[in-house]
């Protein structure tokens, strides 16, 4: 019997991973700038991770294509709507390296944008039919209702300063809400085991924030940012062997983005003479997302050929 094209079963399980790839190109590019190091590790990482993004992109719209009705399917569960929405903050992101070479940065920036809100029109949709139990509130809601606290990045350098902090407060509010859920709901009742990783998304958006109103030039609130930054940081280093506990899964992927943020509110510190505490957690922070990303990576890519990323993630078939 001949085997489908793996792009009929293309897992949004993927594209937290390229995010955080992404996010880890910007992260050496800060590097090299603030340790003299060449720039070209940075670029050569940008290029192979905008090429995967796209790639895995064009395989998932091949997929839509065939049957249209995967789109809603894979948004019934909150890793898929985490995973999707993960696709427009992917180009959000990618804006941020493409800056450097020219208007490029700008086209893909509003591409990122537009194509987030589309996506949680779906997202608001797919949850509006979900059961009870489908519309809990979970970590994996904040990539899709807080994900433009991205915007920032690359808006802020294109001109868009208004817009992003407009765009940056809404994500906020979003933000509190669902934390202040999150944290109602773990006092009752704590995750399983394989649910455990998510919980360290909620490092991605305190370092965006903080990164946010640091382009804001608002530095009483970049400070405050921080030190939650390295709050949580420690936390979740702290109870890694928790989150950790069920072992290798999918999931995993929810490290990814949130290790490559750490390291880049870092970077930016540094730039504002924070210090030594920078200093650390840019090299630490760097060490660490780097040895992560990599092996998450390359981990969910083997997956994904052999067909196990969408078996195990429930990966809608066109």
């Amino acid at each position: 019997m001949k085997r489908q094209p793996l792009w009929r079963s293309t897992p949004p399980a993927i594209f937290p991973v390229i995010l955080g790839l992404v996010g880890l190109a910007h992260a050496w590019r800060g590097i090299g700038q603030n340790f003299g190091l060449p720039v070209a590790f940075a670029d050569l990482l940008l290029g192979i991770t905008a090429a995967l993004l796209v790639f895995f992109v064009l395989s998932y719209l091949a997929k839509l294509i065939a049957r249209p009705g995967v789109l809603m399917e894979d948004l019934k569960s909150p890793p898929g709507r985490a995973g999707l929405s993960a696709v427009s903050m992917a180009f959000i992101v990618l804006a941020v390296g493409l800056v450097p070479f020219g208007e490029v940065a700008r086209y893909v920036w509003w591409f990122g944008v537009i194509l987030h809100a589309i996506i949680v029109t779906f997202v608001v949709k797919a949850i509006s039919k979900a059961p009870p139990e489908g519309r809990s509130v979970t970590p994996f809601q904040l990539l899709p209702f807080v994900g433009l606290s991205t915007t920032p990045l690359a808006g802020v350098p294109l001109g868009y300063g208004l817009l992003s902090q407009i765009l940056a407060y809404l994500s906020l509010a979003a933000f509190v809400v669902i934390l202040l859920q999150l944290a109602a709901k773990f006092i009752r009742t704590r995750p399983p085991e394989p649910l455990r990783p998510p919980f360290a998304i909620i490092l991605a958006p305190l370092s965006l924030f903080g990164m946010a109103f640091g382009l804001f030039d608002m530095e009483p609130a970049f400070l405050a940012f921080y030190i939650a930054v390295w709050g949580y940081g420690i936390v979740l280093l702290v109870f890694a062997g928790w989150l950790t506990r069920a072992g290798f899964t999918p999931m995993w992927g929810s490290f990814t983005f949130p290790a490559a943020t750490f390291t880049n509110i870092n970077i930016m510190a540094m730039g504002k003479g924070v210090g030594v505490v920078a200093t650390a957690g840019t090299i630490g922070g760097g060490l660490i997302a780097t040895t992560l990303i990599f092996f998450i990576a390359y981990k969910a890519l083997k997956m994904w050929a052999s067909r196990k990323l969408a078996q195990k993630t429930g990966a809608a078939v066109a």
